[in-house]
């Protein structure tokens, strides 16, 4: 079986152990600064990664930033 290069809803509820509405907001989050994809519900790898290491300002630091550390080690 081939590995699928996005993730979808049900991969953001187990990265970030959160409901269906929450997923959805965070794809929305990712998609906002930076959509490689193009197709709505899904994210690339990539577009996850980049979203994950977004430069933030102290004031505006997302409570999602740290929380799949080890996520990001097993897509590589």
């Amino acid at each position: 079986m081939e590995e699928k290069a996005y993730l979808d809803k049900d991969d953001i509820k187990k990265i970030f152990n959160c409901g269906t509405a929450k997923a959805y907001s965070i794809i929305r989050s990712i998609r906002a600064y930076s959509d490689s994809l193009n197709f709505q519900g899904r994210v690339t790898k990539g577009d996850y990664l980049a979203w994950l290491n977004r430069p933030m300002e102290k004031d505006n630091a997302s409570n999602f930033q740290g929380e799949s550390i080890v996520f990001q080690q097993e897509i590589r």
